[in-house]
């Protein structure tokens, strides 16, 4: 009886620090504001409208059971809706600050089927994690072609397919994007993109490439495509 009275009381006071925490980090804005709450319903300034994507994930794909992991998760959107769904999700970021945020959404919704893991996103984490049935590839993909190469950054997609055991969505920087630091990383797309995303998508390994539409950003005027990449 005791223990379970001292079981109470942690939980409690864990329960009131985590939401401390969410709070102090919404004062302090420690995080970066890539996207918004996902319980909230509704998109704060500066954050990027993840609702829409969302919707047309939803839309285009057949995913009601199985695993998710969102590589590069930011403040843990896409693993709490779909976890909310009662899907379990795994989210990974570098950002510290982004995990504990993600994290502290979770408890205070209570999100049972979510975890948040605190990891450099590279070869050897992708070599290492296990296959997925759907793998959350968003704007992350044009970092690791500015960081580890063009020809890492290939290996690491090819892997990733490699992992991927239904669906794979897909979003980056595009060598359109003339007012960010990396575009002329991206040289190598050529002036339509969107085609070369596809082409990419079908050559490493999937059956099945749709773009499910053009999203804004919170970094320019010029919208990014989304695909789902689909193994039959």
């Amino acid at each position: 009886m005791f223990k379970k009275v001292l079981y109470k009381i942690v939980h409690i006071v864990y329960s009131a620090l985590s939401r401390l925490v969410l709070a102090i980090q919404n004062i302090l804005s420690v995080t970066h504001n890539y996207q918004p709450d996902p319980f909230s319903g509704i998109n704060k300034h500066g954050a990027r409208d993840s609702f829409d994507r969302y919707e047309a994930i939803l839309k285009n794909t057949d995913f009601h059971s199985g695993s998710l992991i969102d590589l590069g998760c930011n403040r843990g959107f896409f693993v709490l809706k779909y976890a909310s769904e009662d899907i379990f999700s795994v989210g990974v970021d570098h950002d510290w600050f982004e995990i504990l945020y993600a994290k502290g959404l979770a408890e205070n919704n209570n999100i049972n089927k979510s975890i948040f893991m605190n990891e450099e996103i590279n070869m050897n984490f992708i070599k290492n994690m296990p296959i997925f049935d759907m793998i959350i590839c968003t704007s992350i993909f044009h970092h690791w072609v500015r960081i580890y190469s063009k020809e890492t950054a290939f290996d690491m997609m090819r892997m990733i397919a490699l992992k991927t055991n239904k669906y794979l969505i897909f979003e980056t920087g595009q060598y359109d994007e003339i007012e960010t630091s990396w575009y002329q990383n991206l040289e190598f797309m050529g002036s339509d993109s969107k085609r070369w995303v596809e082409d990419f998508l079908l050559d490493i390994g999937f059956d099945k490439v749709k773009d499910v539409g053009v999203f804004e950003t919170n970094l320019s005027n010029v919208k990014r495509n989304m695909f789902i990449a689909t193994k039959e």
